[in-house]
C-alpha cells in the first residue's frame, strides 16, 4: 500500500429494525435517495444560543433536558426510555427521559462567508444512537436547520469515539479569494443484516441558510466473499482533498481485500484505522469543486491510484 495515503486514512478515519424504528421510523420525511443509512431532516426550528442549549442537554431535570433534547430534534418517542423492574420475568414499570453519555458542540463556517454555524452532538449509551442538529444565526438568535440521527451499533466499539465517527468537521476547498477557513460537516450512518455491513458518509455545506449535500459515497461494505468459504470481503473509501493537484477538489480513495474472520482479531477488521490492514488500495477518483454548483463533480473516469 502507498504509505502517504495509507498514512492519510488512519489519521482522517474512516440493526435490527425495532431498534432502527425507535430512531429514524416516527418522522415521516422521506430519506434522500443517495443517503443510505444517514437519516437528515430539514425542520427549521428556533433555538436559544447553542451554549444554552448544551446546559440545558446536561441538566439534572428531565423537564429542562425533554426540551432541550426536542430542540435538536428527538421526538418523545426516542428521548424516554423504558424503566424495567429487576425481577425475572422484567415488566416494564414506567419511563424516564434519557441523560446523554456525551454532548459536543462545535462551531465552523459551513457556508460562504466566515459566519460560524453550530453543531450539537448528543450519544444515547443504552439504545447505541447518535443524534446531531446544525444551527444557523438568525435575526432574532439562532435557528435549527436540520437534524440528523443513526443507529450506531456498528461504531460503537470499545475504545472508539462514537460521536467523532458519525460527526465530523472536515476543511473545505478554499478560493483565492478566501479569507477565513471553511469546513464541511461529514455525518456517517452504518446498517447491515445477515452478514452484510454497508456505511454511508455524507459531506453537506450550508448555502442560503440550508444544509445541502456536497459528497456522497459509501465509505465501508462488508459481505462474504462469492467463491471463498470462511471469507469476507472488505471495501473502504476515503476522500483525500491533498491529493487533488489541479484547483480545488480532492480524490475518492478505494480498497478493496479478503480475509478470513476466524484467523484475524475482530479489532483489526472493526476498527476504522485498522481494517485496512485486510485491503490494498484499488482505485483513485478525482472529484473538482464547482463553486457555482456548490458541490463536488467526478473529473474524468476512475483509475488506479498513483504510487
Amino acid at each position: 500500500m502507498n504509505a502517504a495515503l495509507a498514512l492519510l486514512f488512519f489519521t482522517t478515519a474512516i440493526p435490527p429494525l425495532t431498534s432502527s424504528l425507535l430512531l429514524a421510523q416516527d418522522h415521516k420525511t422521506a430519506p434522500h435517495p443517495d443517503f443510505g443509512f444517514v437519516n437528515v431532516r430539514r425542520e427549521p426550528v428556533e433555538w436559544p444560543a447553542p451554549e444554552n442549549l448544551v446546559a440545558q442537554l446536561h441538566s439534572s431535570d428531565e423537564h429542562v433536558r425533554l426540551d432541550a433534547l426536542r430542540l435538536i430534534g428527538l421526538t418523545d418517542t426516542q428521548a424516554y426510555h423504558p424503566v424495567w423492574t429487576q425481577s425475572s420475568p422484567s415488566e416494564m414499570i414506567g419511563q424516564k427521559v434519557f441523560t446523554p453519555g456525551d454532548i459536543r458542540l462545535m462551531y465552523a463556517a459551513l457556508g460562504r462567508d466566515s459566519t460560524q454555524q453550530a453543531v450539537i452532538a448528543v450519544l444515547d449509551t443504552e439504545r447505541q444512537g447518535v443524534y446531531a442538529a446544525i444551527g444557523i444565526p438568525a435575526a432574532r438568535g439562532w435557528k435549527r436547520v436540520a437534524t440528523f440521527d443513526c443507529w450506531c451499533k456498528y461504531e460503537m466499539y470499545s475504545g472508539q469515539d462514537t460521536i467523532a465517527e458519525s460527526v465530523q468537521l472536515k476543511p473545505a476547498p478554499q478560493s483565492s479569494s478566501d479569507t477565513s477557513p471553511h469546513s464541511e460537516l461529514v455525518l456517517r450512518a452504518s446498517g447491515g443484516g445477515t452478514g452484510v455491513y454497508s456505511q454511508n458518509q455524507i459531506h453537506f455545506r450550508i448555502r442560503d441558510g440550508q444544509l445541502v449535500d456536497v459528497l456522497s459515497f459509501v465509505s465501508r461494505y462488508r459481505n462474504g466473499c462469492e467463491t471463498k468459504p470462511s471469507c469476507e470481503h472488505l471495501e473502504a473509501r476515503w476522500f483525500d482533498p491533498s491529493l487533488q493537484r489541479d484547483g480545488p477538489g480532492g480524490v475518492l480513495v478505494t480498497a478493496q481485500g479478503d480475509f478470513n474472520p476466524a484467523t484475524v482479531q475482530e479489532v483489526d477488521w472493526k476498527i476504522r484505522a485498522l481494517e485496512i490492514r485486510q485491503a490494498r488500495i484499488t482505485k483513485c477518483q478525482s472529484y473538482e469543486w464547482n463553486e457555482a454548483a456548490f458541490r463536488y463533480r467526478p473529473r474524468g473516469k476512475e483509475t488506479s491510484c498513483p504510487n
